[in-house]
């Protein structure tokens, strides 16, 4: 639809943000405990109802099983419910129709060999509550991979090494925001250098953001970034005088 409005506007400037499917690598070396917790935050916040919501983790070989499991427990300590609870992390979905679908998703990859770690039901139907839900063994051609849950379900996969975790981020329509989680700063500049993303966090999951940012991102994504100097930036025209 936001591509749609863009060919039918004319002769005018537009700024589009069209959500995404972001990723999270872990390198080795990292603080797996507080990234662990960090993640499981960043998946389920707003129950994954952000386009910068945590979706794939991919975690080198060296540290997968370890990171896997401190998440998991991560995730098994995470309360769905109402989210006037105190105690509460994972809210509802906002409507029937979505929870739903993110029901489907789930059940799809589950039928063709995902391995359900957490999560994986309906908390509370009658109020759209789904469980925060974490993933492994899936393929990219599953909708939980490749597309934009918008929900609290989230893949983790291991890879070869940091370069194959760069690929595996970049094998997707979306490019928002990604999260780096890593102590080595030749990697901090490669990722900087080779992510197709409009920004890149740190030791930080993508969900980061901030107004003074200049925020958005590429392909599928969207088109432009906000933020307040860059959203007027994106909606001015330059004037050049010469004398």
């Amino acid at each position: 639809m936001g591509w749609h409005l863009k060919a039918i506007c004319g002769k005018k400037k537009v700024a589009l943000e069209l959500g995404g499917n972001a990723a999270v690598i872990i390198d080795k070396g990292t603080d797996l405990a507080a990234a662990a917790k960090s993640v499981a935050m960043g998946a389920n916040l707003y129950a994954g109802q952000t386009c910068i919501s945590t979706q794939r983790i991919f975690v080198v070989n060296q540290e997968f099983e370890k990171f896997r499991d401190l998440l998991v427990k991560e995730y098994k300590a995470l309360k769905a419910g109402n989210p006037a609870d105190a105690a509460v992390s994972v809210g509802p979905i906002i409507d029937k129709g979505h929870f739903e679908r993110i029901g489907s998703w789930l059940q799809e990859a589950v039928k063709g060999g995902a391995k359900l770690l957490a999560g994986g039901k309906a908390v509370d139907a009658k109020r759209n509550v789904f469980a925060a839900t974490l993933l492994t063994g899936t393929k990219h051609s599953m909708k939980v991979d490749c597309a934009e849950v918008f929900g609290p379900i989230a893949i983790v996969e291991p890879v070869k090494d940091f370069a194959a975790a760069i690929a595996r981020v970049n094998d997707s329509n979306y490019g928002l925001q990604a999260g780096v989680y890593t102590n080595n700063f030749q990697h901090v500049k490669m990722a900087h250098e080779e992510l197709e993303v409009g920004g890149v966090m740190i030791n930080s999951i993508p969900g980061f953001r901030i107004d003074s940012m200049p925020y958005g991102g590429i392909k599928d994504s969207g088109l432009g970034r906000e933020g307040l100097k860059y959203a007027m930036e994106e909606m001015s025209e330059p004037r050049l005088i010469v004398y």
